[in-house]
């Protein structure tokens, strides 16, 4: 993400007072909404996007798993002018109803690529495996870990080993699983997408409809079009998820508050 879109995008949580995840590049949840419906509390996550032209980038590498996370969020997108300095012109927010049908033909794009990937490294062999690394009985941590890199942590490759006279080594059965493994992680890699845009068919009818958020109204406008979308669909994933979420959030907050508070000191000549 380029400094432009980053200060665009914070710019974007504050005007629709969302809560912004400052470790969001590993979290991959750019901020949330929090909201109260019907007494009940909600925490949704929020996808913010910025522009300057009439599509809108996404990710870079787009698999199933991104695939999944936006299935639940909404999405923000602020639209800017193409200038040194980009002012803010137009604003959409979409629903996971939505987006539901754009994300769908997204993953209709890489789900057979996807399907291949497992199917092909369960098929490898230790011919394959000698092919590759050489044939052995057993093997090094230095030998496994060129093969599966940094895809395993140091305890797994030492949990993986087996005492062998004074050494401790990787079986063959096991170096064919770390193949296999690496051969699916690269075979998935291979099928995603290169930063699948929001097409201007796609968002052309939203602009004029009710997912258009007009100047001076984001954070309520924004909260209105959450709070028909619980009341639409209380069984949705989504709305699911973000009931489950403001309730942990809750409670790591009590516990937090709890952990805070000092212990009484009896008072001076008390009894213990």
């Amino acid at each position: 993400m380029s400094v432009q879109d980053d200060i665009r995008e914070r710019e974007l949580v504050r005007m629709f007072n969302l809560v912004w995840d400052r470790a969001h590049q590993r979290h991959g949840v750019d901020a949330h909404l929090n909201l109260t419906v019907d007494g009940r509390d909600y925490r949704f996550e929020a996808e913010v996007k910025s522009t300057t032209g009439a599509t809108v980038g996404t990710a870079r590498d787009v698999g199933i798993e991104h695939t999944d996370k936006w299935r639940n969020k909404f999405f923000v997108i602020g639209f800017y002018t193409r200038v040194a300095q980009p002012e803010l012109r137009q604003c959409l927010c979409l629903s996971p109803v939505d987006m539901a049908p754009w994300i769908a033909s997204i993953r209709d794009r890489i789900d057979r690529d996807f399907r291949i990937a497992p199917i092909a490294a369960s098929n490898l062999t230790l011919a394959n495996l000698f092919a590759i690394v050489g044939e052995s009985e057993y093997y090094t941590i230095r030998e496994a870990k060129g093969l599966l890199k940094q895809q395993w942590s140091d305890e797994q490759y030492k949990t993986a080993r087996v005492q062998v006279g004074r050494r401790k080594l990787i079986p063959q059965s096991t170096m064919l699983e770390m193949l296999r493994i690496r051969a699916r992680y690269i075979a998935e890699r291979g099928a995603t997408l290169n930063n699948p845009k929001l097409s201007k068919s796609f968002l052309a009818p939203c602009f004029g409809s009710p997912r258009e958020v007009l100047e001076n109204t984001w954070a309520s406008r924004i909260r209105e079009i959450a709070t028909n979308f619980v009341r639409s669909n209380p069984l949705h994933a989504a709305t699911l998820d973000a009931a489950a979420a403001a309730a942990a959030a809750a409670a790591a907050a009590a516990t937090a508050a709890a952990r805070a508070v000092p212990a009484a000191t009896p008072a001076p000549g008390s009894e213990a």
